[in-house]
């Protein structure tokens, strides 16, 4: 595990140099429209990943949990964006009062420059498939396999800080977290795809109905929420819608695990208390028993696809390790650490241990290293230059 989380930290490094190193070549002299610029920054972020799959010669549907959605599941994701979306707009104003919104002229520029069909395809299908393969898919994909909740907390930094300005990365960083969040109600990072294009495919769509009224009426746009006075008039009128949003969002997160089977598992997910780790284990085990009343135990009888899986939402990763018995295990040693992936917490860190032993133990639960943290000070060190620059 340690040296997955090693490997996964050096591909975002990797990640960042890279795209510095485009950056600063030559080739950006012959790419004079953002459109193009966009288009080759979203190939050179997908670059890394891509090779890290062929070299280890691994699936992608596997390596970045690509699973069909029941239609039901969709028309709550659905749903679900457009509960969220007036806060993460607030988010958006916000942030604005006090850096430049970087954001909209850029889109304004691929909107007048393209056909509608092409600039949906530009602005939300393209980052949507790239950036979640890359950041959901790859990144968390990793990291959750020590906590999910701290894998959820770093891929969205990581993701926010990729965009290289504060005002993007304001709700950036959120919508990463939200998307993480779909994925593990859903087990799928289609439902994570999905958001991600209905959020930029409703700011296209807005943008570019706007463009077809009136010539210049972007641009005038554009300069209008850039008053401090207009600001503060959206942010006002963002929030009661903000606040209900959220308040609706959250029961329709429930429905949307419940719609795909793991609501059980959802819930578990997000008792933190200590009084609730001991009934998550009670009810893991619980399920270890049931499997293995229905013949499920040795190697040989493990689940090994979805299908096989119990109805509790717990999902295939989640059951390798709770019932896999590898090297030698057996079910009661397995039934030892029943709740570890949702905690990331094991039996061997909650006993007494030598200084030593804690040492190691730490290691190989660390999700920051030294890799990672250069990434992230690069990211900040260019976001920072962006702002006084």
């Amino acid at each position: 595990m340690k040296q997955r989380i090693r490997k996964t930290n050096q591909i975002y490094l990797i990640t960042v140099l890279i795209i510095i190193t485009a950056s600063l070549l030559p080739v950006y002299q012959y790419l004079t429209s953002y459109t193009a610029r966009l288009l080759f920054s979203q190939i050179v972020l997908a670059v890394p990943g891509a090779v890290y799959l062929l070299a280890g010669r691994k699936n992608y549907a596997d390596a970045v949990r690509l699973k069909r959605l029941r239609l039901g599941t969709v028309l709550w994701l659905v749903l679900f964006t457009i509960c969220i979306m007036p806060f993460m707009s607030m988010v958006n104003a916000v942030s604005m009062l006090f850096v430049e919104d970087v954001t909209t002229s850029s889109m304004s520029e691929i909107i007048t420059g393209n056909s509608y069909l092409a600039s949906l395809f530009l602005i939300a299908f393209v980052p949507c498939v790239l950036e979640e393969s890359v950041y959901r898919g790859l990144f968390y994909n990793e990291y959750r396999k020590v906590s999910p909740l701290r894998g959820m907390l770093l891929s969205g930094l990581l993701f926010g800080l990729m965009h290289g300005n504060l005002n993007q990365f304001s709700y950036a960083f959120l919508m990463g977290i939200v998307f993480a969040l779909v994925i593990e109600a859903t087990d799928s990072i289609l439902a994570s795809m999905i958001m991600h294009f209905l959020i930029n495919g409703y700011s296209a769509t807005v943008m570019a109905v706007m463009a077809k009224l009136e010539e210049g009426l972007v641009k005038d746009a554009v300069d209008t929420v850039r008053d401090e006075e207009t600001l503060t008039g959206i942010i006002l009128a963002y929030l009661p819608f903000a606040i209900i949003g959220l308040l609706v969002s959250i029961v329709v997160y429930r429905l949307i695990a419940a719609s795909e089977g793991r609501l059980e598992y959802i819930k578990v997910l997000f008792r933190l208390p200590k009084a609730s780790r001991r009934r998550a284990e009670q009810q893991a085990l619980r399920e270890i028993r049931r499997l293995q009343e229905d013949g499920i135990g040795p190697e040989q009888n493990r689940p090994k696809t979805e299908e096989q899986l119990p109805a509790s939402g717990i999902g295939i990763s989640e059951t390798e390790q709770i019932y896999g018995f590898k090297d030698g295990n057996t079910a009661d040693s397995a039934a030892s650490e029943p709740a570890a992936l949702v905690f990331g917490d094991t039996e061997e860190k909650r006993q007494p241990q030598h200084a030593g032993e804690k040492q190691r133990t730490a290691d190989r639960t660390r999700l920051v290293t030294a890799p990672l943290m250069i990434g992230m000070a690069i990211c900040a060190a260019i976001m920072i230059l962006n702002e006084i620059l």
